[in-house]
Parts: structure tokens; sequence; C-alpha cells
């Protein structure tokens, strides 16, 4: 089965706005507060940040759409010495319950340290999405390629 659209797309505008609303439960904070994003705080060179990301996506913002094929997408933190997380995982779960994961991705690679905040979550979610296309595709073209190869054994 070939699908056209990208796995994981991304709305930065639609996100953005989603993260600035009241958040359900406490409102006098807004969204990106009750998860941990901070304009100062939030960012590829501060402690947490992977955290902070993983709970934004477990959160399914508005703007963060799936396709029917995925189940879920979340990051798997790696430690290095004393900073939680250094890097991380992609994981991508299909619905027809396998699970995906990229290669190690290293917190650099996520977003710019210059970044913070609102801009550095899109970042994030952004290089996120690329992730799992990639992974999305190589595990679709390999299907793909099983079954040719399938046929000329036939």
């Amino acid at each position: 089965m070939h699908h056209a659209t990208s796995p994981l797309t991304i709305d930065p505008a639609a996100v953005a706005a989603w993260l600035r609303q009241p958040d359900d439960q406490f409102t006098d904070t807004t969204r990106a507060q009750n998860l941990g994003v901070d304009d100062d705080l939030t960012g590829a060179g501060v402690a947490g940040f992977l955290a902070a990301i993983d709970r934004v996506l477990a959160a399914q913002p508005d703007g963060l759409d799936r396709r029917a094929d995925l189940a879920g997408v979340q990051l798997w933190l790696f430690p290095d010495g004393d900073i939680l997380d250094r890097g991380a995982l992609v994981t991508v779960d299909l619905a027809n319950g396998i699970r995906l994961c990229t290669p190690y991705q290293d917190i650099k690679d996520f977003a710019d340290r210059r970044q913070h905040g609102i801009p550095a979550v899109l970042a994030a979610l952004h290089h996120i999405a690329e992730q799992v296309a990639l992974v999305v595709g190589t595990y679709q073209e390999a299907g793909r390629t099983q079954a040719r190869d399938e046929d000329v054994a036939r």
C-alpha cells in the first residue's frame, strides 16, 4: 500500500495557536506552560527540552496530524551522564502493531540552540515529522521490494 501523503504532518501556525490557548484543565495557564514549554527555558541547549517535546507529542496538538496507518509517535530519551535528555530515538507505532524506530537523534538535530519556546518546539516537531517519513517510507519500500521479489520467484 503506497501513501502519497506524509505520515506525520505539521501545521506550525495551528500548533503554535493550540499551545498558546488556555489549558483545558488549568485555565490560568496556557497549554504550552502546562506541557513545560517556556520561552526562556525550552530549547535544545537546556535540560528537559526533549521531555517537553515528548509531552507535546503525547498531547496530540491541533495541527500535528498522523495518517490513519500510524497509531502513535513518541520519543525514547537517552541520558548522557547527568544530562537526562541528550538525544532520543523516534518511535513510530503502526496501526498493524509494528513499531519502527529511527537511528539515534542527537539533541542538536531537533532544534537550533538559539531557538527557544514555541519556535524550538515547532522545529523539533518538524524534525520528528521528517524522521517519521523516512522510517515509514523505508519500511514501506522494503515491503514493496519483498512483494516484487516474491512475484518474481513464482
